[in-house]
């Protein structure tokens, strides 16, 4: 059964520690690695992905912060 995020969960800060911690086992001699081309498009578009969304929280808590609609 493949779990899934509450979308409040995905961010950029949560992208990158995962990167962190991707990196950490990498790292890691014993560990038997897949090789994984950090440069793919599903993982560039993830990336774009979270960056859009967290420019639309910012946006939308800038217009709260303001009281503007538009």
């Amino acid at each position: 059964m493949d779990e899934e995020n509450p979308r409040s969960e995905l961010n950029l800060q949560g992208f990158m520690n995962d990167i962190r911690m991707l990196d950490e086992q990498l790292k890691d001699k014993k560990l038997v690695k897949p090789n994984v081309n950090v440069g793919d498009g599903g993982i560039t578009n993830y990336l774009l992905w979270l960056c859009l969304g967290e420019l639309m929280q910012l946006n939308d808590f800038l217009r709260e912060e303001n009281g503007t609609n538009n």
